[in-house]
C-alpha cells in the first residue's frame, strides 16, 4: 500500500484518490475565482481528510464551503461514484 505524507499524517491510496478527485472537481468548479483557489481547496480537503472523510463528493462540498458555496447541486461538475457508503481509509500519524 502506498501512502502520501502531509505534516505527520499519511494518506493511503484510497484517501489520495478521493482527495484528488475532489480537488480536480473543485478546481474546475471554481476556475474563475483566481490563482489562490487551488491552495485553498487543497488545504480544505486535507483538513477534512485528516479527520477521516474519504468520500470524494463530501470532500468536494467541504472544499467549496470556504467560498460560501453550500449548495453544490447547481454546479456542472459531477463528483463521486455511486458507492452506498463512504470508504474510510487508514490514517497513520507519524511519530
Amino acid at each position: 500500500m502506498n501512502t502520501t505524507p502531509t505534516q505527520n499524517v499519511w494518506f493511503d491510496d484510497a484517501a489520495t484518490s478521493a482527495m484528488g478527485e475532489a480537488f480536480d472537481n473543485a478546481c474546475k468548479s471554481l476556475q474563475n475565482f483566481g490563482s489562490a483557489v487551488p491552495e485553498i481547496i487543497a488545504n480544505q480537503i486535507i483538513a477534512a481528510a485528516k479527520v477521516g472523510e474519504r468520500d470524494a463528493a463530501r470532500l468536494y462540498e467541504q472544499a467549496l464551503r470556504v467560498f460560501g458555496i453550500n449548495d453544490t447541486s447547481m454546479l456542472v461538475v459531477s463528483v463521486g461514484s455511486a458507492r452506498p457508503d463512504p470508504t474510510y481509509a487508514l490514517i497513520t500519524h507519524a511519530a
